[in-house]
């Protein structure tokens, strides 16, 4: 029960888009169709997991099919996710998608391929 009060990270399972949302506070409870995640540095969490890039990298290995546009993000396949232990800095979301990029070593072709993806 302690977990509900501490910062946290909330989220839907299904969805068309990452909505990860960053409860500093502690004062959003999950409700039947929603989760959380509580730990260290969730203010860096929050960021790879709203990005577009990470999104796409869900979609292709982790979230399966049959959900129309939607994916599902199972709890078992996030705690697989691989987030490097690099920060990211405060800069915009267009600059987060690049700099993510560069963080999995992504070459030039590699990054023009997802980016005409995402």
């Amino acid at each position: 029960m302690d977990d509900f009060s501490k910062p946290k990270i909330l989220y839907s399972e299904i969805v068309t888009q990452p909505q990860f949302y960053l409860d500093i506070d502690g004062i959003f409870i999950p409700e039947a169709t929603s989760f959380l995640i509580s730990g260290s540095n969730l203010d860096i969490l929050i960021k790879y997991l709203n990005s577009k890039v990470i999104s796409w990298i869900f979609q292709c290995y982790y979230a399966g099919g049959g959900l129309g546009k939607g994916f599902r993000y199972k709890k078992t396949f996030i705690e697989q996710l691989c987030v490097p232990k690099i920060t990211l800095q405060e800069i915009f979301s267009k600059k987060i998608e690049d700099e993510i990029l560069k963080i999995y070593g992504f070459n030039e072709d590699e990054k023009n391929y997802i980016k005409s993806l995402i």
